[in-house]
């Protein structure tokens, strides 16, 4: 049966669903790919583009200690940070790559799944540099001193602002990432990777801890360090709305009831995590010409330090982003066909118009109940946006009533199987008195400006307007957009 609600109480209600439950519309970039291009008459798929940015710098587990000979010691501790005007640490990306496949039976199920297919269009780009915080502790003369250079502060002691280590790499994934992508870095030889080198007389104002008066002390302080690590991404869950099933694998699944519509649209929610690991070596280097006053002329040479690293597992989390996917949606007459009097042994043609209002081809069979009554054989398919004009044949084999249901079987996912009466001679089809047999068909007059904002419950065939919202306790939302009746 056909909704019956208006197209601006539809809008109306929509919108009060939407603030209720505080759900938000991502604006990320989704576009449906070609229906049935999974091989099958009853699948069909979508795409989404996510992309994550970190842009925060990671902490690592450096930590060098005090390093050098008593009277200088040096001690270096090692961030992970985005170079800066260099654009985020890493990036994650799915362009193209993040394919839903909705496929379907006969059971009015619709089974997601987060294809792989053969594609690497995702990628992981990684650009970094090192940050370091030193300290530098002095014994001599009977006396000590100690003294923090802090690396938010040190930073901007650099020409340019930045620290001159830069790496990037970049690694593609076969799409959702569910097996894990590594992107491996590379470095310079530590000879040629000084991080950082100045002379206290320009870091007189970033000391901590003691007062580094310029009278006492003076010498270059700096570090050199070089890493190669991997940045490891894995997709952990998706989320589709219309389902509290996370798929969480490649060969994950999630099932939906089938919506009654011209597509549906799924509200995507993707998360994974970062690992990032490897070994760094360090070596800090410090030369002092005035100590405590005393003029005092010593480099310190330092043996580079190495230890593996790890970094606190980061979780990624993306945009929420919709996929549009293509549906069938097949409209059978939803009152009976009368073909009027017949005469015995005579016939008679009617024909009936069956739409496909949908986004996706629809394949149809038909069947009748009684062998008077002829329906073409085989299959037809019928384009998106289409219509079939049907022939019933009826061969009468005596002047009395006689009336067949005539099946239309198809592979729109929530009304696979839909019925309509034809008859003659006075048969009894439930038309209503007067209709003539064009009544109720898809293709008539207009019956409604739209459809409502949930889903219209139907016996025998899809309705038009707005499918059904059905919100997850998550806040997202799946959305099934119906077709909107037009006149024959």
């Amino acid at each position: 049966m056909r909704a019956h609600t208006n197209l601006r109480t539809a809008f109306r209600f929509t919108m009060m669903m939407v603030a209720a439950t505080g759900v938000t519309f991502a604006a990320s970039q989704a576009h449906a790919d070609t229906a049935g291009s999974t091989g099958g008459q009853n699948s069909s798929t979508g795409s989404a583009a996510l992309k994550f940015d970190m842009a925060q710098g990671l902490d690592t587990s450096i930590d060098t200690g005090f390093l050098g000979p008593a009277v200088a010691q040096v001690r270096a501790v090692v961030k992970i940070d985005p170079v800066k005007d260099g654009g985020p640490l890493y990036s994650i990306s799915m362009p193209k790559g993040a394919v839903v496949e909705a496929s379907w039976a006969s059971d009015k199920k619709i089974t997601l799944k987060a294809a792989n297919g053969s594609q690497t269009d995702g990628t992981v780009t990684v650009r970094h540099t090192l940050t370091p915080s030193l300290e530098l502790k002095v014994a001599a003369f009977g006396l000590t001193a100690q003294f923090g250079f802090d690396a938010s502060k040190l930073v901007n002691k650099i020409p340019g602002a930045k620290f001159a280590y830069d790496s990037k790499a970049t690694q593609q994934f076969a799409p959702w990432g569910f097996t894990k992508a590594d992107t491996k870095l590379n470095a310079p030889d530590l000879a040629n990777s000084v991080l950082f080198s100045q002379t206290f007389a320009n870091l007189y104002d970033i000391v901590s801890g003691d007062p580094l008066d310029p009278t006492k002390w003076a010498g270059d302080i700096g570090v050199r360090a070089a890493t190669k690590p991997t940045f490891s991404y894995k997709t952990t869950k998706v989320m589709l709305s219309g389902s509290n099933t996370p798929i969480t694998t490649g060969a994950g699944e999630s099932v939906m009831d089938a919506v009654d519509g011209d597509f549906m649209e799924l509200m995507a929610q993707v998360e994974g995590t970062m690992d990032v690991a490897g070994t760094m070596d360090i070596q800090p280097f410090v030369s002092m010409s005035k100590v405590f006053g005393y003029n005092f002329s010593t480099t310190i040479g330092i043996n580079a330090y190495s230890k593996a690293y790890t970094v606190p597992t980061s979780k990624v989390a993306f945009q929420s982003t919709i996929v549009h996917i293509p549906l069938p949606n097949v409209h059978a007459p939803t009152a009976g066909v009368d073909l009027g009097d017949v005469k015995a042994g005579g016939s008679a043609t009617k024909t009936v118009t069956i739409e496909n209002s949908g986004e996706m081809a629809a394949t149809m069979n038909f069947k009748s109940s009684d062998p008077q009554f002829s329906v073409p054989g085989g299959s037809i398919t019928v384009a998106p946006k289409g219509k079939y004009e049907l022939q019933v044949k009826f061969a009468s084999n005596n002047a009395g009533a006689a009336a067949s249901d005539i099946t239309v079987l198809s592979n729109d996912p929530d009304s696979p199987e839909q019925m309509f009466k034809i008859g003659a001679n006075g048969a009894d089809v439930g038309a209503p008195e007067g209709s003539d047999s064009k009544d109720g068909l898809p293709g008539s007059a207009p019956t409604a400006d739209s459809g409502c904002g949930c889903k219209t419950a139907g016996t025998t065939t899809s309705t038009g307007g707005w499918a059904g919202i059905g919100l997850l306790a998550l806040g997202i939302t799946v959305a099934a957009r119906r077709r909107r009746n037009s006149a024959a």
